[in-house]
């Protein structure tokens, strides 16, 4: 289906109308942006801790090293999380086409690639109060000293589970995170509701 096509979990919420390019635009004052990576392209990837010709291929097919649990490994567009000692999601672009290049280049070894875009809506999140509002929802030490740049974790954000990261590309957002489908709505209102204080903008990606 052609992206023109398809339709978010967010598309109600009217975003790409309301967006504005970054906080300047939106005003003074303003100190939360939240924004959508829409359609995202989101691959898991699991290889076995004791299989180190599998995990060597992986990194490999990659270009990347493999992250270690919590942390978080950058190339160009593409971000991969480091969920435990055997599993990594990879953010990237044309999730498809790049699982089905991870197919081709790693059949001979016991590695499980699933694309997985489909279970997850990705929103990030920029402005000097950012933390301060995650703060309100997240039963984690936000401080950079415990969650600097380049760090992941598996948390709740206002009881919804997430995946919440720390982004070293500056155009990747301050932070980000990934949510279900099905609470997607309640995560972005959340947000939303919570940035008031702050001043709020809605972000383009």
């Amino acid at each position: 289906m052609d992206e023109f096509q398809r339709q978010g979990p967010l598309d109600g919420l009217s975003l790409q109308q309301r967006a504005v390019a970054d906080l300047e635009e939106a005003g003074p004052g303003i100190g939360v942006g939240i924004g959508e990576f829409r359609f995202e392209g989101v691959i898991n990837l699991r290889a076995r801790r004791d299989d180190a010709p599998a995990r060597e291929a992986l990194a490999a097919a990659l270009g990347l090293a493999l992250p270690a649990t919590t942390a978080v490994a950058f190339k160009g567009a593409q971000r991969l999380l480091g969920l435990g000692p055997d599993e990594w999601l990879l953010l990237c672009p044309r999730a498809e086409e790049t699982a089905q290049g991870l197919y081709a280049r790693l059949a001979d070894h016991f590695v499980a690639v699933t694309d997985v875009s489909d279970n997850y809506v990705s929103l990030f999140l920029r402005g000097p109060r950012v933390t301060d509002l995650l703060a309100k929802g997240v039963p984690l030490d936000l401080h950079e000293s415990a969650f600097p740049p380049g760090r992941c974790a598996q948390t709740l954000l206002a009881k919804a589970e997430v995946v919440l990261y720390r982004s070293r590309d500056e155009s990747a957002g301050d932070y980000a995170l990934l949510c279900r489908p099905s609470f997607a709505q309640y995560v972005f209102a959340w947000l939303e509701d919570a940035a008031r204080e702050y001043g709020l903008a809605v972000l383009a990606a």
